[in-house]
């Protein structure tokens, strides 16, 4: 009986806050719900309450999702001065650090957008195509006609290399080695760290936040022997690190650390984990995986960015980008208070029936390049800085490895999302049987 007075009081007091409705059940249990499948609360919540509602997760206090085009606009782009990026990523500054663009906002966050972005896009991405295809070929020489790969391992050791070869330009091969052993486990931070302060305490040097403080301190003595060493004997070329060491601009190792780290831990795996998705749709889809085929071959961009965008759409990495109402805010009738913490749902957007019919097909024809619906790296001045890269990552790793095998799911059923920390997986690791190598069918013929 007290459980249910609590509740009803708890749920009372939401309603009398000014939020939207949302779940009546207590925090701790939507907090487990939320944590353990994200994907099925998020798209009860939407059945059940509409694309405006309220979660309460512990850590967190109410959060209220949005899912609308017309709302989620308005926080991103029309209304962003009234919502604080940086609050909602405080809890991830033990691990990208305070100089980091999720964590600064105004002229800060403008002046370092400024440094980062000529490296990040335009000619300075597309030099690197040349050492992505090259990374790919390597990786996939080592797949053998009949067996089953795990395609969000091979991509994730791809997209790695790529990070530590052309964004760091990391050329020593005991930091490369050390780093391709570190980098996966510092990705894997207990939800238990994020969600409760209270978890981050050493415990006589035992436990999830001893060993992810002992992680973070053995990369960052990598990442600062490589910049002292580049600082010492400047090389040049094209990679992130050089471009920044050369551009003049007054930027610190600190700063630098900040920002390759957050590289790391928002773009490598977000990159890898949406290529083993784009991977594991097209195997199940013939046309589409055809299509996309043929389009590698005659060099056709628009296909394989369709196919990318649909299976951003179709199988987000992530549910939701975070952002914290400055001031009270109203939508749908309804008044929210400062200091909540919004969760602009993309992948709700994204898999809106109303906006994309039978949303569980993929298909290339949708093609959802524009508009206030899809929106696959955010927008406003917190668009994600490494879109360009992203995207010519994608492509190029994608058409490297169409080119060279062929693959076929190794099971029938599509995978299911498996949350991992803030991230989807494919729950079977995006797994293929390949069918046939045609790097390798080049050895056997020249032996």
């Amino acid at each position: 009986m007290t459980g249910t007075t609590s509740r009803r009081r708890s749920w009372r007091a939401t309603r009398a806050a000014g939020l939207p409705p949302g779940p009546r059940w207590p925090a701790l249990v939507q907090t487990l719900v939320w944590v353990l499948a994200p994907v099925e609360f998020g798209r009860f919540c939407l059945r059940r309450y509409g694309p405006l509602f309220t979660a309460r997760i512990v850590g967190y206090g109410p959060v209220v999702h949005v899912c609308a085009p017309d709302t989620v606009h308005r926080v991103l782009r029309t209304e962003a001065d009234r919502f604080d990026a940086t609050k909602a990523n405080e809890v991830i500054r033990f691990v990208v650090g305070g100089h980091s663009l999720l964590l600064s906002a105004g002229a800060a966050h403008t002046a370092r957008r400024r440094v980062l972005m000529g490296p990040l896009h335009g000619a300075n991405v597309a030099r690197y195509v040349a050492l992505m295809e090259s990374i790919v070929e390597r990786e996939v020489r080592g797949w053998r006609v009949g067996e089953t790969v795990r395609l969000l391992e091979c991509c994730q050791r791809i997209t790695l290399e790529v990070m530590m070869r052309a964004v760091f330009g990391i050329t020593d091969s005991a930091r490369l080695a050390r780093l391709r052993l570190l980098v996966p486990r510092l990705l894997d931070i207990s939800p238990l760290v994020i969600l409760m302060p209270a978890a981050r305490r050493h415990f006589g040097g035992h436990g999830p936040w001893a060993r992810l403080h002992a992680l973070i301190t053995e990369v960052d003595g990598i990442i600062h022997a490589e910049l002292a060493e580049r600082r010492a004997t400047p090389r040049g070329g094209p990679d992130v690190v050089s471009v920044l060491l050369s551009s003049g601009e007054p930027v610190t190792d600190a700063e630098l650390r900040d920002h390759l780290v957050t590289l790391l831990a928002v773009g490598q795996e977000t990159t890898a984990t949406q290529l083993a998705w784009l991977f594991e749709r097209l195997l199940r889809c013939p046309g589409a995986l055809g299509a996309v085929t043929s389009a590698t071959h005659r060099g056709d961009r628009e296909v394989i960015d369709a196919a990318i965008n649909e299976a951003v759409r179709a199988r987000p990495t992530t549910m939701d980008v975070g952002r914290v109402a400055l001031e009270p805010w109203e939508a749908n009738g309804y008044r929210v208070p400062a200091g909540t913490l919004f969760a602009v749902s993309l992948g709700l957007l994204h898999r809106s029936p109303s906006a994309y019919p039978d949303p569980e097909r993929y298909d290339l024809d949708r093609c959802p390049v524009r508009g206030p619906g899809f929106l696959p790296f955010g927008a406003g001045s917190h668009r994600c800085l490494g879109a360009s890269l992203a995207m010519t990552e994608m492509r190029t790793i994608v058409a490297a490895v169409l080119r060279s095998v062929r693959l076929e799911p190794d099971r029938p059923a599509a995978e299911w999302a498996r949350p991992k920390g803030p991230m989807l997986l494919p729950h079977r690791g995006a797994s293929a049987r390949v069918v046939a190598n045609h790097l390798l069918d080049g050895v056997a013929r020249s032996c």
